[in-house]
């Protein structure tokens, strides 16, 4: 919720009803988010966790406009006002900017575990550049965990519900010597079952498996210096499901030509026929210090150095059939290294400054194993026996006279590292002339460069000798294309560029403020991590958003409501977007997902952020985004799957992952009972409307709109040393669609379905 809400010493006492504001740090100092001329969500973190919203994935149903996608952490994508949710090479940056106290993740994975000891989440709309350490041109999630305190603290959790989840966290904070050192050391453990059956094995999929320690460290010598060490340790063995949602034309000829019986396509019956096992482990360690040295009343000096290694596993069956065709295995292993000084102070009472050096270096290494089975050969040339018979020149009736050691066994391993250095220079003042008048301005330049490489090469084939003479040259032409030639080249990128900020606020009274931002935004280009063809680019270019936005943040009704709107239009250029690259024969194996620059894009729209006091036992909160999301000029877009011609005109189209609509209300309700006991409800309701879930807008990459009811309800001690909180999330049962992916075949696509009802308590103790 945006707003911490007074504590009332009567229930009926009419003046106390007023919202308290809620302190964000956006522009490096502290102050009340209805001071900031920007378009922001903040959400607390307490309240989160009282939710049952425990990650990035979760939490985008309080945040209207923001869009997470994912299967897992390699794929985890991150969307704001239309653009950015994509991760599916590896290549490829975030447009969304995520920092965790101060520090950005290099790659999207990072931030799709369970978050741990959370104080708030700003969600920040638009480009920004002109403060944060790292650019980003979609806009940002300045995440804010809780620091060591000098008072003694201790917190203890534990949740259990549906499918054996199990939730167990606690904190404990306090003073390690008098008001010097204090340390802070927080831990959370959550499992749970799978909600999908595996009807091959009688496993199950979709499970939770993380667990995360933070310890932390505060020294504070005297009131003008601060230096606080953190360190963390996250491990996460979740395997998510990815479940058929439709079949192509050509996979369905495929298995009638085989004799075999699809599976249904049909994700929300929560079944799979998986016969390879599935194996995810993401291994996480953090290490960070930051300094601040306030040198006099007006000058501070801070200085954040991190270390962080992010090592991930992913390995599941390719098809999510009860056949031996194609099995994946990834390893990725990030590392990186950050460093950032800004000093921050005030010219006289009427300008305050910061300015400051970044510095980031990062290095991804993968290696990424397509493996085939023994039904591989015979499925890529099933639909095809009458082609193959006069190119080929095979004498085949019948796709199983493809012998198995064709491709059964083989390997295609695409291996690669990438390095990338950032180096940035920024600045961000502010000038008060007149008492109301604010006027704002920023400058940064970036220069980035990146350098890798990326080879394929193929191992494990059986001698064609072994096939029958009248299928030796034909087999070897089959599995020269299934495995493809050897492959290596190296890439180079670099570049400068120059993001921007101007903008005026104004205070008409204590309780209106209105602002106009103009503001520019830069996401480096790269390189395309992975093989390409004839008609995709080994590298791609920088992306450009231009943003123009206008605001009102007001409070009103005697101070017991806000309210928070904000008109925008984002023009953006080189747009960089994930798209299939078309096979030059169709019995080739998986297609992969190239990346290209869409011409021009723009996105317009309306958010708008409430919230409530509507009695001294009633809170209310609103949101609602609304967002016209369209490329302008995109003429060369790949046509959807088995469509002819192959580039369509896309130019006036919807954006995909861009729903038109998002929605999120809330009702929180307290009551006193008597003998120090509190009774307590709420009520979280959140909707979003349809859209495309990749750039190809293929048949199967349709996710519907859906609505998500959670409500909970408890007991606690009115000094909140004690809860009991009995909750129900998705209320309604209802079935929706977190990601959606092309897969095997040309125009196959999955889907990675929500969870289902699911019911638990969760018991709480603070000392």
């Amino acid at each position: 919720m945006l707003a911490c809400l007074v504590a009332v010493e009567g229930w009926g006492q009419e003046a106390t009803l007023s919202l308290e504001p809620v302190n964000v740090s956006a522009r490096h100092r502290a102050e009340a988010s209805e001071d900031v001329p920007v378009s922001m969500t903040v959400l607390d973190g307490e309240q989160l966790e009282q939710a049952g919203l425990y990650g990035l994935r979760e939490i985008q149903q309080k945040a209207p406009g923001l869009v997470v996608s994912g299967h897992g952490p390699r794929h985890a994508g991150y969307g704001l006002r239309g653009f950015g949710a994509t991760a599916f090479n590896d290549g490829l940056d975030s447009s969304v900017g995520i920092f965790v106290d101060g520090v950005y993740l290099g790659r999207q994975g990072m931030a799709f575990s369970d978050l741990l000891d959370v104080e708030r989440i700003e969600v920040l709309r638009g480009p920004q550049g002109t403060l944060f350490g790292k650019n980003s041109s979609a806009g940002a999630l300045n995440i804010t965990t809780r620091q060591p305190t000098f008072h003694d603290e201790v917190e203890a959790e534990a949740s259990f519900g549906s499918y054996g989840e199990r939730r167990y966290r606690a904190t404990l904070s306090g003073a390690l010597f008098d008001d010097v050192l204090a340390g802070r050391f927080s831990f959370v453990d959550r499992t749970r079952d799978g909600t999908v059956d595996n009807r091959n094995n009688g496993s199950s999929i979709n499970t939770i498996d993380s667990q995360a320690m933070r310890g932390q460290l505060l020294w504070t010598p005297n009131e003008y210096l601060s230096a606080r060490l953190i360190a963390e340790v996250g491990r996460d063995d979740s395997v998510s499901a990815v479940l058929a949602s439709h079949y192509s034309e050509q996979s369905d000829a495929r298995a009638v030509a085989m004799g075999y019986q699809m599976p249904t396509a049909a994700p929300f019956e929560r079944n799979a026929w998986d016969n390879q096992p599935l194996k995810a482990r993401s291994d996480q360690n953090a290490l960070s210090l930051q300094l601040d040295w306030q040198i006099a009343d007006y000058l501070g000096l801070t200085s954040i150095t991190a270390y962080r290694d992010w090592a991930l596993r992913d390995a599941r069956d390719a098809d999510g059939m009860d056949l031996s065709i194609a099995y994946l295995d990834t390893a990725l292993d990030q590392r990186q290294f950050s460093q950032e000084l800004r000093l921050s102070g005030a010219l006289g009472s009427n300008l305050d400054y910061v300015a400051g050096l970044y510095y980031l270096q990062q290095t991804l290494e993968r290696e990424h194993v397509v493996e085939f089975g023994e039904d591989a050969g015979a499925w890529f040339v099933a639909d095809q026996l009458d082609e193959l018979r006069n190119q080929l020149g095979l004498n085949l009736t019948h796709p199983r006279q493809i012998p198995s050691f064709l491709l059964g066994g083989t390997r295609q391993t695409l291996s690669g590292e990438q390095k990338s250095d950032s180096r940035a220079v920024f600045s961000h003042v502010t000038w008060r002339p007149r008492e109301r008048l604010e006027l704002t301005a920023g400058l940064r330049y970036t220069y980035e460069r990146k350098r890798g490489w990326v080879a394929r090469e193929a191992s494990g084939e059986v001698p064609l000798s072994s096939l029958p003479p009248t299928l030796q040259a034909g087999g070897e032409l089959l599995r020269q294309l299934a495995l493809g030639d050897y492959y290596y080249r190296r890439d180079s990128v670099g570049e400068g560029d120059i993001s921007s900020l101007l903008g005026a606020s104004y205070r008409f009274n204590d309780q209106v403020l209105g602002y106009a931002n103009w503001s520019r935004g830069h996401k480096a280009g790269g390189i395309n991590f992975d093989v390409v063809g004839p008609q995709t680019r080994a590298t791609f270019d920088a992306e450009q958003a231009t943003s123009v936005e206008v605001g009102l943040k007001t409070r009103f009704w005697q101070q017991r409501a806000s309210l928070d709107l904000a008109l925008y239009q984002t023009d953006v250029d080189d747009y960089q977007a994930l798209t299939l690259s078309q096979p030059e024969h169709v019995w080739q194996p998986p297609l992969r997902n190239n990346l290209l620059n869409v011409g021009k894009a723009r996105l317009r729209g309306v958010e708008l952020d409430s919230q409530w006091r509507l009695h001294s036992r009633l809170d209310m909160r609103l949101g609602v985004a609304w967002s016209d999301a369209r490329y302008r000029s995109f003429d060369n877009a790949p046509c959807g799957p088995g469509t002819a011609p192959s580039l369509c005109d896309y130019s006036g189209k919807r954006l995909y992952n861009a729903p038109e609509w998002n929605a999120t209300a809330g009702l929180d309700y307290r009551h006193p009972l008597g003998l120090g006991l509190e009774g307590f409800a709420g009520l979280d309701q959140s909707l979003r409307s349809g859209y495309y879930g990749t750039l190809e807008g293929g048949k199967g990459s349709w996710q519907p709109g859906y609505g998500l009811t959670n409500l909970r309800m408890g007991l606690r001690a009115s000094d909140h040393g004690w809860e009991v909180e009995f909750w129900v999330r998705n209320l309604f049962d209802r079935d929706y669609v977190t990601a959606v992916y092309a897969t095997l075949g040309l125009g196959d696509y999955a889907v990675t379905p929500g969870d289902p009802r699911t019911l638990g308590m969760t018991m709480r103790v603070r000392l």
